[in-house]
C-alpha cells in the first residue's frame, strides 16, 4: 500500500479532515466547556446585568442634570437674564422689559418643549421682576431658597415635594435652586432661578431597562431622604429601611453588595451621581435574575446541537459550491493540456468560482483567436513588404546598383542626381527595416520624410510639407510603412486635381498618458470623413493602403486604434493614426497579448 502526503490528497478528502479537526471537534469540546462554565458566571452575570442597568440609568441621569445645570449657568452668563434682574423702575421701562421678556420667554420654552421632563422654570430678580414657565404651579419651597442662599451662588438640588398645579391636582417636583450673583460682583445677588422637573418623568427615566418583577431602582440623598422612588409618599421622607441606607451611606466606595430581606436575596448596587447629593441604588432579586439566566444554558445547547448541524450543512455546501467546481476545472484542464480546445466547465454560479470557469472557457475561446490573430498580423506585415518589394528582384543588387550609379553621377558633377539617388536608395533601405515590423517613430518619420523629398524634386514649389514631432515620443515603436502610404495618398489622390499650392502637414505628439496621435492633413480635394470611416472596415470601400493600415493596427492593439478621418471645415483630408505609447519590443509583445486575451485584467 503506497502512503501519500497530507498535501498530495484528493481535495475532497483534505476539506472532510480539515473539518472534522477543525470545526466539528472543536465544537463538540468548546460546547462542553462552556455549559459547565456557565454555571460557575452565572452570578457574575447577574452582577453586570444590575451594575449595566445602573449605568444606563445613571447616565440617562448625568445628562439630565447636565442639561438643567447647563440652563442656569446660561442664565448667570445671558446679558438678557441680568438685564431683566437688574432694570430698574419697571414702568418707564416697560418696552425694553417687553423686548427682554420675548427673548427669555423663546429661550425658556424651546427647553420646556425639547426637555419633557422639565416642568417648569421660575426667573426672579431682586428688583421685584418675576417670570415663571411651564405648569403654574404653588407651594412652600422656603427650605430650599433657604439652602440656595446659603449656598451663595451653588447649584441646591430639592428632594422630591409636592406642589398645586393651577392645572389641577397635585405634582411632585424635584427643583434645582439656584441664586444669580452679579458677574461683576460676584457677592451681589441679582436673583434666583429655579427649575423644576416633573419626579414622575424623571422615576421613569432612572428606571429605564429595569422590569418590575426583577427589581427597581431609586434616588437618595445624603441623609437618607427619598428624592425619587416608585411609592410617592416617601418623597422627601427617610427611607424606611434603616438597615439598607446605613449600608450604603455607611460605606459609599462599596458599590455592589447583596442584601437579605423577608428571606428573600438581593443585589444592591449603588452610585454617587456627581455634583449632586444623591446615591442612585438599584435592587435586583438574585433569585429571578438567576431564573432568566439558567435558561441561557437551555439555550447553548440547543445553539451547540444547531451549530453542529449548519456545520455539516455547510459542509456539504461547500463541497458542491466549491470543491466540486475545482474539481471539474482541473479534469477540464487536463483536457486542454491535451490539445482539446473544446474543453469546457459548466458555470452555475456567478461568485468567483463561476468567475474562474467563465474565465477559463473564455481563455480557451480566445486562444486560438490569439492564434488567429498573430497569423493575420505577419500575412497583413508580409503582404505590406511584398508590396515594397515587388519590382526588385535582389535588394541587394538594387542597392549596390544605385550606390554605383551615385557615385558616378558625382565623380560627373551631377550633385542633385547623385542626391535623389541616395534618397532613393534610403527610401527602400527603410522600407525593408532588416525584415523588422517594429521600429522607432523617428525611423518611421525618417521614412516618410524621405518620401516627401523625392516627391518635392518632382513637384518642385508646388509641394510643401511640415513635420512635427513630440521629443518625448521619438523612441516609441511603431509599426513600421503607416506614415508614408498616408503622405502617398495626399499626393496621388489629394493633389490629383490641383498644381500649385500642395501642403501636407505630419503631426506626431502624445495624447494622454498612453495614447499617441498622427495626424497627416492636406489641402486637396477632401474626402466624406463619415464615409471613409465606414469604408475602413469594408474590403470593398477604403484603398488597400489605407485598409492594410487600419486592419495591421486593430489586429496588433484592438479595435480602440487604427485609422480615423476627421472632419475638415474647408478643404482637404485629415487622418489620425491612433496608437499606443509603447517604448519597447517587451511592451509590444504585452499589449498585444492583452489584445489576445482582452479579459485577463477584469475585475468581475
Amino acid at each position: 500500500m503506497v502512503r501519500t502526503r497530507f498535501k498530495d490528497w484528493k481535495l475532497s478528502h483534505k476539506t472532510l479532515v480539515l473539518f472534522i479537526g477543525f470545526v466539528l471537534l472543536p465544537s463538540i469540546v468548546l460546547g462542553s466547556y462552556a455549559l459547565w462554565k456557565m454555571n460557575r458566571i452565572l452570578t457574575v452575570k447577574a452582577i453586570d446585568a444590575t451594575d449595566r442597568i445602573l449605568n444606563t440609568v445613571e447616565r440617562n441621569v448625568n445628562t439630565v442634570i447636565r442639561d438643567v445645570e447647563d440652563i442656569s449657568t446660561y442664565v448667570i452668563f445671558s446679558d438678557d437674564f441680568r438685564a431683566l434682574m437688574t432694570l430698574p423702575d419697571v414702568e418707564p421701562n416697560k418696552p425694553r422689559l417687553r423686548q427682554l421678556a420675548e427673548r427669555i420667554t423663546g429661550f425658556v420654552l424651546f427647553h420646556l418643549l425639547s426637555k419633557e421632563y422639565i416642568n417648569s422654570v421660575m426667573i426672579e430678580g431682586t428688583n421685584g421682576i418675576t417670570m415663571q414657565f411651564g405648569e403654574p404651579v404653588r407651594g412652600d419651597e422656603t427650605r430650599w431658597e433657604k439652602a440656595a442662599d446659603q449656598a451663595g451662588g451653588a447649584i441646591r438640588w430639592s428632594n422630591g415635594y409636592a406642589l398645586t398645579s393651577d392645572w389641577g391636582g397635585r405634582r411632585h417636583v424635584i427643583s434645582l435652586f439656584r441664586v444669580i450673583n452679579d458677574i461683576n460682583d460676584i457677592n451681589r445677588p441679582i436673583g434666583m432661578v429655579r427649575i423644576r422637573l416633573n419626579e414622575r418623568s424623571f422615576y421613569r427615566l432612572i428606571n429605564v431597562g429595569v422590569a418590575p418583577d426583577v427589581g427597581s431602582a431609586f434616588v437618595l440623598d445624603r441623609d437618607g431622604n427619598v428624592v425619587s422612588h416608585r411609592d410617592v409618599g416617601l418623597l422627601g421622607k427617610p427611607y424606611p429601611d434603616t438597615r439598607l441606607v446605613a449600608r450604603i451611606l455607611g460605606d459609599p466606595a462599596t458599590s455592589v453588595f447583596r442584601y437579605s430581606q423577608n428571606q428573600e436575596e438581593y443585589l444592591v448596587v449603588t452610585r454617587e451621581v456627581k455634583d449632586t447629593p444623591w446615591f442612585l441604588v438599584a435592587i435586583v432579586n438574585q433569585r429571578q435574575v438567576l431564573r432568566d439566566l439558567m435558561g441561557l444554558r437551555i439555550s447553548m445547547g440547543i445553539a451547540m446541537g444547531l451549530l453542529m448541524l449548519l456545520g455539516i450543512l455547510a459542509f456539504v455546501g461547500f463541497y458542491f459550491s466549491i470543491i466540486r467546481p475545482i474539481l471539474e476545472l482541473t479534469e477540464e484542464t487536463r483536457k486542454v493540456e491535451k490539445g482539446d480546445f473544446k474543453a469546457r466547465v459548466p458555470v452555475r454560479s456567478g461568485d468567483e468560482i463561476g468567475t474562474l470557469g467563465l474565465r477559463f472557457n473564455r481563455m480557451v475561446g480566445e486562444i486560438e483567436r490569439l492564434i488567429d490573430t498573430q497569423y493575420r498580423l505577419a500575412i497583413k506585415q508580409r503582404e505590406s513588404e511584398l508590396k515594397s518589394l515587388q519590382n526588385q528582384m535582389n535588394p541587394h543588387f538594387l542597392y549596390n546598383t544605385l550606390d554605383m550609379i551615385r557615385w558616378t553621377a558625382r565623380m560627373e558633377q551631377a550633385m542633385e542626381t547623385s542626391h535623389l539617388i541616395e534618397l532613393l536608395s534610403r527610401f527602400f533601405r527603410l522600407s525593408l527595416s532588416q525584415g523588422k515590423w517594429w521600429i522607432p517613430l523617428e525611423k518611421e518619420v525618417q521614412h516618410v520624410k524621405t518620401y516627401l523629398e523625392l516627391q518635392k524634386k518632382r513637384l518642385g514649389d508646388a509641394l510643401k510639407y511640415s513635420i512635427f514631432i513630440d521629443e518625448e515620443i521619438r523612441q516609441a515603436f511603431v509599426l513600421k510603412q503607416i506614415i508614408q502610404p498616408l503622405a502617398e495618398n495626399c499626393i496621388v489622390h489629394g493633389f490629383k486635381e490641383k498644381r500649385k499650392h500642395c501642403r501636407i502637414q505630419v503631426r506626431i505628439y502624445r495624447s494622454g498618458d498612453d495614447r499617441l496621435w498622427i495626424d497627416v492633413i492636406d489641402n486637396g480635394t477632401g474626402v466624406d470623413a463619415t464615409k471613409m470611416n465606414r469604408a475602413l472596415w469594408d474590403e470593398n470601400g477604403a484603398g488597400f493602403a489605407l485598409r492594410n493600415i487600419h486592419e495591421r493596427l486593430a489586429a496588433a492593439f484592438g479595435h480602440g486604434y487604427g485609422l480615423e478621418f476627421l472632419p475638415v471645415p474647408d478643404e482637404g483630408t485629415w487622418v489620425r493614426i491612433k496608437l499606443p505609447v509603447l517604448f519597447s519590443e517587451e511592451e509590444v509583445h504585452h499589449m498585444m497579448a492583452r489584445v489576445g486575451n482582452p479579459d485577463e485584467d477584469d475585475e468581475d
